[in-house]
């Protein structure tokens, strides 16, 4: 893989900037990690000649990113690339292979429901959503920030809380945002969501992210009997009249199936 030159991996915007902005200090992160494409081991001097940028620069940088485990000491002031990376490799294949195996499902269950249907995983303490399939006429469209969500007022991420202590700590001590009138804020009130979630094997959301628009979410899931967690959850989205009205029973069926059946093929695809 071919190093580019310092400045062109920076944006125009950031090129012109101060030598710490944050712009330019990504920018750097990011040429020093290419440097080791090339190379298994390599010091700040020729990190620094590479780049072209100072040695104590090279120095700051590689530092940082032992720091944050992207590298790792190797003696005598060499570094070499750190196992986090090799866990962000990974976990980016592994949401691949979800996206991948989930769709055909996905698919299926939109055409189910004549709703929309979402694909989420947790990012902090947010959900991240893989892959969102829109109805025709179902009158929902999401703006680009739909595309990340507080947890605690989504439907997945109650689902995904309930088998994540950790996650569930982390959300609580983020604190609980209030988005509408029907958001959940109390954490008391919300941990009672959660282990409601548990006990039913599906979550629902009642306007809380939106008013007027709800959803139900079901686990996908991994690990042996008895010590499964949630990975990633399948939702259904749509006007609250049609999502917990007459509907929902037929909508809880439709979506623990799909999230079900993306389990068994997870499983199947990653064994």
């Amino acid at each position: 893989m071919t190093v580019l030159p310092f400045s062109a991996v920076l944006p125009e915007d950031a090129s012109d900037g101060p030598e710490d902005s944050p712009l330019r200090s990504v920018s750097t992160a990011v040429a020093v990690l290419d440097c080791f494409t090339a190379e298994p081991e390599l010091g700040a001097t020729k990190v620094a000649a590479r780049l072209g940028i100072a040695k104590s620069t090279a120095c700051r940088m590689l530092a940082a990113l032992a720091a944050g485990g992207l590298l790792e000491k190797a003696g005598s002031g060499r570094y070499r690339l750190g196992l986090r990376l090799f866990e962000y490799g990974q976990l980016a294949v592994d949401r691949l292979l979800l996206r991948e195996v989930a769709m055909p499902f996905l698919g299926e269950l939109r055409e189910t429901v004549r709703e929309t249907v979402q694909l989420g995983v947790a990012v902090g303490t947010d959900v991240l959503y893989l892959e969102r399939l829109e109805t025709a006429g179902a009158g929902l469209r999401f703006r680009t920030d739909y595309h990340r969500n507080p947890a605690h007022s989504s439907s997945i991420g109650r689902v995904l809380a309930a088998s994540d202590p950790s996650l569930t700590a982390a959300i609580l001590e983020r604190g609980l945002e209030r988005r509408t009138p029907f958001t959940v804020v109390d954490p008391l009130r919300w941990r009672r969501t959660l282990v409601q979630t548990r006990e039913q094997g599906y979550a629902t959301c009642r306007d809380e992210y939106d008013q007027g628009w709800s959803s139900i979410a079901a686990p996908i899931l991994t690990g042996v009997t008895g010590r499964r967690r949630a990975v990633a959850a399948v939702s259904v989205v749509g006007a609250t009249s049609r999502m917990l009205g007459p509907r929902k029973p037929a909508v809880v069926q439709g979506v623990r199936r799909a999230a079900d059946r993306i389990t068994v093929a997870l499983e199947r695809a990653s064994s």
